[in-house]
């Protein structure tokens, strides 16, 4: 494991911070620059502290926290974002375990595993058995993305175990600590617009259909900060039929046409087959 100090200085930086403004109330200024300077690694619980006033994790400013498996878990975490729970059980079968010794690893592998308990065996109770696994070691870091959509499976295997109070409990846990995330790289960025698209799905499903459009204008705002087509069609889909919900003729009609049009841009011909219903009936109306 190595400190990446010239992150540590980014990140700081970024936030418009002193090493002494930093450093206050955690260690020494003296600390912080022997951090960014010589790469000096202090106590874990100092680096966690660090960790938490930037609002980054601990990937972003340590080097060796992986085991030589990154690509393999983007692989499937790409399966997983695209909804081919099938193809990321299968890949998650071809790890070999025995390389998985470090706790990051572990993290990452009952995070996904518990997606593809969810999404492709329908066992809610395996799901939160490896997203409890996942919590019980992020939990204290909320500000690590892996603690929010660790929240965001929660609910949705309660949702599937139809234990509704419990999914809306998860939610607003994960909510809480998105409003405060800010990513610093492109994976990130995708599990974080992810994450607030899987969660306005669940709240359309919970009938709280302010609180759908409440996620998706976050994660739109986002996407267009980035200059990103990232889910961008299936977020308006779903603002559009928050806005059906609220009986907002007109904006829903909006939402679904520029729905339709993105759809049209991302090749998303499953959305666009989805749309034609919706829009004929509003149409109509």
């Amino acid at each position: 494991m190595r400190l990446l100090g010239s992150k540590v200085k980014q990140y700081r930086k970024q936030k418009n911070l002193s090493q002494q403004e930093l450093a206050d109330g955690i260690c020494t200024q003296a600390t912080v620059s022997l951090m960014e300077k010589k790469n000096k690694v202090p106590s874990i619980k100092i680096i966690l502290q660090i960790c938490r006033r930037l609002n980054v994790s601990l990937n972003d400013v340590l080097s060796g926290l992986g085991s030589g498996m990154d690509e393999q878990f983007e692989a499937i975490s790409l399966a997983i974002r695209k909804g081919d729970y099938l193809s990321a059980d299968g890949l998650l079968g071809k790890l070999n375990m025995s390389n998985v010794q470090n706790s990051f690893d572990r993290e990452r592998y009952h995070y996904y595993r518990g997606f593809v308990e969810l999404g492709a065996k329908q066992r809610p109770d395996e799901a939160i058995f490896h997203f409890n696994l996942l919590l019980h070691r992020s939990y204290r870091m909320p500000w690590d993305l892996y603690a929010i959509v660790g929240n965001v499976g929660m609910a949705a295997a309660y949702m599937e175990r139809h234990e509704l109070e419990k999914a809306r409990y998860y939610l607003n846990e994960a909510m809480t600590y998105l409003d405060d995330f800010e990513w610093h790289d492109e994976a990130n960025f995708k599990r974080l617009i992810w994450a607030r698209y899987r969660m306005a799905q669940m709240y359309l499903e919970l009938e709280q259909p302010q609180l759908v459009i409440e996620n998706v204008e976050s994660a739109l705002t986002a996407v267009k900060h980035q200059a990103s087509l990232y889910l961008i069609d299936v977020l308006y889909e779903v603002r559009g039929q928050a806005e059906q919900a609220l009986l907002a003729t007109a904006a829903a009609k909006r939402s679904l046409m520029i729905a339709k049009t993105l759809a049209l841009v991302t090749h998303n011909v499953a959305l666009q087959e989805r749309l034609a219903p919706s829009l004929g009936s509003l149409v109509a109306d």
